[in-house]
């Protein structure tokens, strides 16, 4: 549904713009958002734009990896769900670009042992291929296909969500990955011939589309979008039962701040448990905050808009890192799809918005590392 209504929404763009009666880079719905969320921040850089044309729905979701080994090397891993995965430095440059599919969503964890190495997994649904793609991420942020096998999924929807789960129990590393029919997936990687294969532990579904999910391995609880109905929980090890509980305020029957769709998740960390669980509010542009904590208390909303670079609308996939980066980030960092980036009044193709963790902790009185 949101291929279909962003095709429309372009089609709709370009032909004003042409017509020349493009006077305001304000949407209607960006109009409408901000008469109901009226907490806002901008964003401090952007991403260079997809390598797509302005018409296509093309990024989707980042992922933010910090080198353990070396604070100086940090990058941004986005996917392109018409091409590929694109890595960034932290003012938006384009190092890489691995053209290997159609890749939705992405997610990491640290730590996995190769045989006598130990390496940093980044993962991505692959619609081109139906299943998951998985790279080991270098130092220099480039990535090496490490898959010892196409790694298919078994739904019967197109692969669609991804998330990765690290069990705090057995420190083994897992793979979530979700259809548009609502299936649930639930792989173990394991290093075989020093590369990397999959297992399926786990399946289950729920009612409807689902898409953002993200673990939070320290309480082994993981969180997933239906897009239509709210956030869930669920358990996240293999072994955990598969009902799941919808989180209060997150969905438009409960919550007049949430307009569906439900898109991307993240989570904030802080010490001993606490922090915060962000979700993108497609349908109003904005981002709802929640505890990470239970009850999951619905905390507040706000929006990205115009500042040193475009505003944010439609997000889809969101991710968070929770400490120090450098001076620009000095206590985290939001990274956001925008689904109609801007050059000053032109549109240009898709791209992602960095947005220091400081200015969204300031919208609520929020705590930061």
């Amino acid at each position: 549904m949101r291929d279909l209504m962003f095709q429309w929404k372009q089609l709709l763009l370009i032909t004003i713009l042409f017509s020349g009666a493009a006077c305001h880079r304000a949407s209607e719905g960006s109009q409408r958002a901000a008469n109901k969320i009226k907490k806002t921040t901008t964003a401090l850089y952007e991403t260079e734009p997809m390598p797509q044309p302005v018409d296509e729905d093309a990024a989707d979701d980042p992922a933010i990896w910090a080198n353990p080994k070396d604070a100086s090397q940090i990058y941004i891993i986005g996917t392109d769900k018409k091409g590929g995965l694109a890595v960034y430095d932290l003012k938006g440059k384009q190092l890489h670009y691995y053209a290997d599919g159609n890749m939705n969503n992405v997610d990491l964890r640290y730590g996995f042992v190769l045989n006598n190495d130990t390496i940093d997994l980044v993962c991505a649904t692959n619609r081109t291929t139906e299943g998951l793609s998985i790279y080991k991420i270098l130092p220099d942020g480039s990535l090496i296909n490490v898959a010892a096998r196409a790694i298919k999924t078994e739904m019967n929807g197109e692969v669609y969500g991804f998330a990765m789960y690290k069990s705090p129990q057995t420190d083994q590393i897992y793979a979530y990955m979700n259809s548009k029919a609502g299936e649930v997936e639930q792989w173990e990687l394991f290093a075989t011939d020093s590369l990397v294969d999959a297992r399926l532990v786990r399946s289950w579904s729920v009612n409807t589309q689902v898409e953002g999910m993200v673990a939070d391995d320290e309480n082994k609880v993981f969180f997933l979008g239906e897009e239509n109905d709210g956030i869930w929980k669920f358990e996240a090890e293999p072994n955990a039962k598969t009902e799941g509980n919808k989180l209060a305020k997150s969905s438009e029957a409960d919550n007049e701040n949430i307009s569906f769709d439900l898109e991307g998740l993240a989570i904030y960390y802080l010490p001993k448990g606490e922090g915060y669980l962000l979700a993108s509010s497609q349908g109003n542009y904005s981002y709802a905050v929640y505890e990470r904590q239970p009850p999951h208390k619905y905390i507040g909303s706000f929006r990205i808009t115009d500042g040193d670079v475009d505003g944010v609308e439609e997000t889809d996939g969101i991710d968070i890192f929770s400490s120090y980066l450098n001076e620009d980030f000095e206590h985290g960092l939001l990274v956001v799809q925008d689904g109609y980036n801007y050059d000053d009044k032109a549109a240009v193709a898709q791209n992602f918005k960095l947005v220091p963790w400081e200015n969204v902790a300031k919208l609520f009185k929020l705590k930061k590392n």
